[in-house]
């Protein structure tokens, strides 16, 4: 799926350039709407996945630590 996304990023770039060279149609409109709706797509699923590598990443670093509680008492 990373790569299906790298492609899209990288269609929805060059599909700007038509937009900057002054070109404007109704159907390149619509294009650009779908492009958008693709990106908003992408951009869901890497912020899940971030998140999830957050998540992950603090359940490591308590892990680690060892169990919260009271300190033990000292005898």
């Amino acid at each position: 799926m990373h790569l299906l996304e790298s492609v899209l990023i990288l269609v929805a770039l060059a599909s700007l350039w038509p937009l900057l060279l002054g070109h404007d149609s109704a159907w390149y409109r619509l294009w650009l709407l779908g492009v958008l709706a693709m990106m908003v797509w992408v951009a869901q699923r890497r912020l899940r996945r971030v998140r999830a590598a957050a998540a992950e990443a603090k359940r490591k670093r308590d892990a680690a630590r060892g169990p919260a509680g009271p300190p033990p008492p000292d005898s």
